[in-house]
């Protein structure tokens, strides 16, 4: 197995998961990655969204996240809608890493934390697949990381965008497999 590895858990947070349509799937697949992650001595490392309470780091130019602020949507680092789901069971000497764009690199310290465990591989799950799955799976790619996207424990609220980025443009990046298959390949 390699040990290089690192699991990173992306935006299962409250205030994102709370709306999805297969959310009982999503946090199913996410534990079972999780929870093997941690048998296996892989490093899990949660990202999360969140701002300032006055959206300091959020630019007019930004439409998306421009688009959050103006609707009053709260996204402070304290609030609810921010933490990560209980139901994932975040264990304290896991990193949770706040980011302030799509992607979990942008404006983070992810890439240096990765670099002290001297991980390489990054195995990823979370929600959006347009969102940050798509833009971290971009950036890492970038700067050559290996990736595993793990198809069931990711999702997005269009189907149809999900289908199409999993299978004609994430491929390009990484290996996409299940978690059973992940799970399966990584004991050998």
């Amino acid at each position: 197995m390699e040990n290089n590895q690192a699991l990173i858990v992306m935006d299962m947070q409250n205030g994102i998961v709370r709306g999805l349509e297969q959310k009982e799937s999503i946090i199913h697949f996410n534990k079972q990655a999780i929870n093997f992650a941690r048998q296996q001595n892989i490093p899990v490392i949660f990202i999360r969204v969140a701002f300032t309470g006055d959206f300091l780091e959020v630019s007019p130019n930004n439409k998306m996240f421009a688009q959050m602020k103006a609707n009053g949507l709260r996204m402070n680092k304290a609030d609810e809608e921010t933490q990560i789901l209980d139901a994932l069971g975040r264990q304290t000497h896991e990193p949770l890493v706040t980011k302030h764009r799509l992607s979990a690199f942008t404006g983070s310290n992810l890439e240096v934390l990765l670099r002290g465990l001297q991980v390489e591989h990054l195995v990823l799950t979370g929600v959006s697949t347009s969102g940050v799955i798509l833009s971290t799976a971009t950036e890492a790619a970038d700067k050559d990381y290996k990736l595993t996207i793990l198809s069931d424990a990711i999702a997005d609220q269009d189907e149809a965008k999900h289908q199409f980025l999993l299978n004609k443009i994430l491929t390009r990046y990484a290996d996409i497999m299940t978690t059973d298959l992940w799970t399966s390949k990584s004991i050998h």
